[in-house]
């Protein structure tokens, strides 16, 4: 996926330098690539991507309102326009028209690994104990809107898909404790990290937008759940705050991998084949 991404990143920058796109147009142009022509609110948009603020997507939405980019009832309701949508998919047509004529491997090996991440995409779709697939299925409806699933067999667009339903899963086990995104990112930094002062903190998580203030807000949260302390001057992960996020982790894996079952042995060890057989030939 990162190599994919790679491709689609550099492709869909072009573009909108090409359009002169202003600063801040991928939070609207990930909005109309999941609602496409249909109504949105902020609080939709958020459960695909709950990691930042709401006022700052709400600021965002406004922004490309007056651009023209989006419309807007006066209630907070979102809408593409037709310019919003004609720059969106020029953005995402970018990336395709750069990954379509690529042949990292025969077609006859990137048709088998096409249907084997079809298959898995599938089980996990129909799966009951599975949470809500809300990300994957905007997802899967984009690709189908815009034909790229006819791109390396739909190698790319399987990825992305289960990239979805991972996300789907995390979301559903870490939202459970009750907290917002941006807290609970402040505790995965925390857990990738020996003890920092509450300015290193908030560097490494202020990516998205979300305020000093807010931040601070999540600390005391943590620490009020026993989750981080910040005793002395630096803030850090205890062992109980560890604990709960292995079991996120722990459980993340578990939702992801169970539609996987749907292959038996040899199919996965020819899933794992083909795969490294595409990355090696995607690097080249």
């Amino acid at each position: 996926m990162e190599i994919f991404n790679g491709y689609a990143f550099s492709a869909a920058g072009k573009a909108a330098e090409e359009l002169s796109l202003p600063a801040g147009y991928f939070t609207w142009v990930q909005a109309i690539w999941l609602f496409d022509a249909e109504p949105f609110t902020v609080t939709q948009f958020m459960r695909c991507f709950p990691y930042g603020l709401a006022q700052v997507n709400h600021e965002r939405f406004a922004s490309a309102v007056q651009q023209g980019y989006l419309a807007s009832d006066g209630q907070e309701v979102y809408r593409a326009t037709e310019s919003g949508r004609t720059a969106a998919l020029r953005l995402i047509q970018a990336g395709i028209d750069l990954t379509a004529p690529l042949t990292p491997m025969p077609k006859e090996l990137l048709r088998t690994l096409g249907s084997l991440l079809a298959r898995i995409s599938g089980e996990a779709f129909h799966s009951p104990e599975l949470p809500a697939h809300i990300l994957m299925k905007a997802k899967q409806d984009f690709y189908e809107r815009t034909g790229a699933f006819a791109v390396l067999e739909g190698i790319a667009t399987y990825c992305l898909m289960l990239e979805g339903h991972r996300d789907d899963c995390y979301f559903a086990t870490w939202s459970a404790h009750g907290m917002e995104g941006h807290t609970w990112e402040v505790l995965d930094q925390l857990s990738q990290s020996d003890a920092l002062t509450f300015d290193e903190l908030h560097e490494k998580t202020s990516g998205r937008g979300v305020t000093r203030e807010v931040h601070a807000e999540d600390v005391v949260e943590l620490v009020g759940r026993g989750w981080a302390d910040d005793a002395s001057r630096k803030i850090q992960i205890t062992l109980a705050g560890k604990q709960v996020r292995a079991e996120v982790e722990a459980e993340t894996e578990r939702l992801f991998f169970a539609p996987w079952s749907c292959l038996d042995e040899t199919e996965l060890e020819e899933l794992a084949s083909l795969a490294s057989q595409l990355r090696d030939g995607l690097k080249i």
